[in-house]
């Protein structure tokens, strides 16, 4: 149980390590894509990978007995819709330039994720654990105050993955299977739309092997990485520990927007950042303390 745990925390920190440098720049550089279309190629191109992986390692039965159960279809069906809405958010936020909105919706997302386990999971929260949360609200009280403008990308990116990660963790389904589906479902709307694009001459996806047509099939793989651990991560640990990790993404995509994409440095977001992973200290020493007293 306690391996579990510990492995657990392992590829939760793998997800949000991906999410927070590699991918934030590798959507950078297809930046003048539209939004909705590299959205969109993100579906198609997962399902394919997903689906090829799954047939190559004999699992894609595991696929098909998903349909047998009405609860993790419905339940599925939602976190697909769910996902895309965050992709799509996040993607637009690279494009104009606001890596630190989406960063501040991906601070906002462990704020979602320790309300909803304490409230619907019944996951408890000791005197430490509260001040760590306490911590954590008056950042992400200090970012609000920073803005210019009401935080409607924040918001968008922040609620829609809180929610993925309370209904993922109400079913049983590996990783890659759940992913399928998902992806699947998305590449039900996105596969008629891209070839319309297509149709038109209008979109960026060619099989000339282009170096754009590259970077939109490697937008699967790019989506498939973190996503799985992420999923296989929530399998081992709880919905509040996984939400607290994942502050290691926005943080990370806090750094990459500054001294990587040269976005203009705020000292609110300086000291928010800085007040968070103090925070974060204290609710990860509860958790690595409790594990040893067990």
């Amino acid at each position: 149980m306690k391996t579990n745990f510990i492995k657990g925390i392992i590829f939760a920190c793998i997800a949000a390590l991906w999410w927070g440098m590699p991918q934030p720049l590798f959507f950078d550089e297809i930046n003048y894509i539209p939004s909705l279309e590299v959205a969109m190629h993100r579906g198609v191109w997962s399902f394919f990978v997903l689906f090829f992986s799954l047939v190559i390692f004999s699992e894609i039965k595991d696929f098909f007995k998903l349909f047998k159960s009405s609860k993790k279809i419905i339940i599925l069906t939602i976190t697909s819709l769910l996902i895309a809405t965050n992709w799509l958010g996040f993607i637009y936020s690279v494009s104009i330039n606001k890596v630190q909105d989406a960063s501040l919706g991906y601070f906002l997302t462990p704020m979602i994720s320790i309300s909803l386990g304490y409230f619907i999971l019944n996951e408890k929260l000791n005197t430490r654990k509260i001040i760590s949360v306490s911590l954590m609200l008056l950042a992400c009280f200090i970012l609000f105050t920073s803005l210019d403008s009401f935080p409607y990308l924040a918001l968008l990116i922040g609620t829609t993955w809180g929610v993925y990660g309370l209904l993922r963790k109400q079913i049983e389904v590996s990783p890659a299977t759940g992913l399928l589906y998902e992806s699947g479902l998305i590449t039900l709307i996105a596969l008629p739309y891209l070839i319309y694009l297509n149709h038109l001459e209008i979109g960026y996806f060619s099989f000339n092997l282009s170096y754009i047509s590259v970077m939109l099939f490697l937008t699967g793989i790019v989506t498939i990485i973190p996503l799985f651990f992420f999923n296989l991560g929530l399998r081992y640990t709880t919905l509040s520990l996984a939400g607290v990790l994942f502050y290691i993404a926005p943080s990370f995509h806090f750094i990459t927007s500054v001294f990587i994409l040269g976005e203009n440095l705020v000292n609110e977001k300086f000291i928010a950042f800085i007040v968070i992973w103090v925070g974060v200290s204290i609710f990860i020493y509860d958790v690595v303390r409790n594990s040893k007293l067990s």
